[in-house]
């Protein structure tokens, strides 16, 4: 008799589970985004291997995504896709902690460009394939073209908003590699990351007319869920005992009272935030477009080939915000790498580009990153995939 099907994660539209079942992961969703990131026959997946060998940016600058195989779900409702086997990593020697520092920041360049979020330290793997690539990769990829300005959007990066700050520092997805690069990490390592973010960020921008017609061309593109959350899961699992502010919408009390976390999704091209009305899934049902309700986000639009006025702000004060996210008071003076030099002072950084152009910031960046060092180590663990934990309460940060 074969076991039965291991639930993971949260209960949503009408008690549907991911569950893992004879070496596949069932998800009762879309997987159309997650094939095209973490599939290597996938169109997307081709185009950056090809353009990265052709530019000599490396035909494995795209490697640390793992490659794996997906199926059509024998329920009619979303699909399976193959379990993900890696090992740890091992104690890097320091060339390969440099190759971990690019893979982070090509990382950090790769979901930002493209609009992907929700990459908080638990949906996030870390390790080795049976290939010996280093593997740094989200297990769901559920948001997608959002039109985001700095890379603490993807939740890689911890917010500095007040109100969700010290939440976003011990949920950040960076803090999966500081038990390898260390903590805080050596400035070489950090300009290392820098520099594959800035120049992940071009390699995507000089392809982006190529990038933007892979999404056109996919069948079902437009018809396709991406998700919204308006809230994060632990304020819907408190939501009976504690008052949410703001209110809980109806549409999120419908979904609650059915005993689902709620779930919402918008559609490319589409006004409105939806969510499913009946079991089936065939019933849509919106929020109302006006009134005191939440609003869509910007979307990067394909017609533009993905461009948008935002791509500056990503580079420039997204270089600032990863070397914020990053710094230490023992990093002082001038360092250079191949690709650019930082100077940090008392109160400013300083960056020199490899084409000669220099950009500065005050060093105190605390209004638009949290830091990633905490003293806990909560998530900071040396296993493929983060255990559960307890939340951690630590006081401060270092």
């Amino acid at each position: 008799m074969p076991n039965p099907p291991t639930h993971l994660g949260d209960t949503h539209n009408f008690g549907r589970h991911v569950s893992l079942r004879g070496g596949r992961v069932v998800k009762p969703r879309t997987l159309l985004w997650e094939w095209l990131l973490l599939s290597a026959d996938s169109p997307l997946r081709k185009l950056l291997a090809e353009c990265a060998q052709k530019e000599g940016f490396g035909p494995e600058a795209f490697g640390f995504l793992p490659a794996l195989k997906f199926f059509s779900s024998r329920s009619g409702h979303g699909g399976e896709v193959e379990q993900l086997v890696l090992e740890p990593l091992p104690r890097l020697s320091r060339e390969r902690r440099r190759e971990l520092a690019a893979i982070v920041g090509r990382s950090l360049a790769l979901w930002s460009w493209l609009g992907i979020s929700d990459l908080h330290w638990e949906n996030l793997v870390l390790g080795v394939d049976g290939e010996g690539r280093v593997i740094f990769a989200p297990l769901d990829i559920e948001m997608i073209l959002a039109d985001l300005a700095l890379p603490t959007e993807t939740k890689l990066l911890p917010d500095a908003d007040p109100e969700v700050a010290a939440i976003c520092q011990h949920a950040s997805g960076v803090r999966r590699v500081l038990p390898y690069l260390g903590k805080p990490i050596e400035v070489e390592d950090l300009l290392t990351m820098a520099g594959a973010y800035l120049a992940t960020l071009a390699f995507l921008d000089r392809h982006s007319k190529r990038i933007a017609s892979v999404f056109a061309e996919l069948p079902g593109f437009r018809a396709t869920p991406i998700r919204v959350c308006l809230r994060g899961t632990d304020a819907y699992v408190h939501a009976h005992s504690a008052p949410l502010w703001p209110p809980l919408l109806e549409a999120e009390a419908e979904q609650l009272a059915r005993g689902d976390i709620p779930y919402f999704f918008r559609f490319y091209g589409r006004p409105g935030i939806h969510y499913f009305g009946d079991r089936a899934l065939r019933v849509l049902k919106r929020i109302p477009l006006r009134g005191d309700v939440p609003k869509l986000d910007p979307i990067l639009q394909v017609s533009q080939a993905l461009r948008s006025p935002s791509r500056r702000k990503l580079r420039e004060d997204g270089l600032f915000t990863l070397l914020g996210a990053f710094d230490a008071p023992s990093f002082s003076g001038r360092y250079r790498s191949d690709e650019l030099g930082v100077t940090f002072g008392a109160r400013r950084i300083a960056v020199t580009l490899a084409n000669g152009a220099e950009l500065a910031s005050r060093r105190n960046l605390s209004a638009f990153v949290s830091s990633v060092y905490l003293p806990c180590r909560c998530g900071e663990v040396r296993t493929v995939f983060v255990p559960a934990v307890t939340r951690c309460r630590a006081p401060r940060v270092i």
